[in-house]
């Protein structure tokens, strides 16, 4: 599991913690894109990513700014997303891991890693040989 983040420690008595899926981020520079423009909005405390399941995780200050403004800003940035879930935080998850972002030009990358992830299978074994 990729996980990346952006923590921010100031923390605020209405923290919310936002779940967006947006199928569009697959790889670690859409994950940056997406870190670096939800930090840019006032009242974010925390950005995480996980490019498994596509999800982003917000923890931000609800006196500050809203989810739709949220929804917004991702979507101006180009990964429109969904609200999986929106509900009020005790506390904010410190994100620990932000590996460096993989290449990823122009759509490109989803291509290059399908055409590498082809796998040969052996009809005996059952067992696979990456081409």
């Amino acid at each position: 599991m990729t996980m990346m983040t952006l923590t921010v420690t100031s923390f605020a008595k209405d923290i919310h913690k936002l779940v967006v899926k947006s199928e569009r981020m697959h790889c670690g520079k859409c994950a940056n894109k997406v870190i670096n423009g939800l930090e840019k909005v006032e009242g974010v405390k925390s950005v995480g990513t996980d490019l498994t399941t596509h999800e982003i995780t917000v923890y931000y200050d609800n006196d500050q700014v809203s989810e739709a403004t949220l929804v917004k800003q991702l979507a101006d940035i180009g990964y429109a997303a969904t609200v999986v879930s929106n509900e009020k935080s005790k506390k904010i998850e410190q994100f620990k891991n932000r590996p460096d972002a993989d290449g990823c030009s122009g759509g490109k990358c989803e291509q290059e890693n399908a055409k590498d992830a082809k796998e040969k299978v052996d009809g005996v074994t059952g067992a696979t040989e990456k081409k």
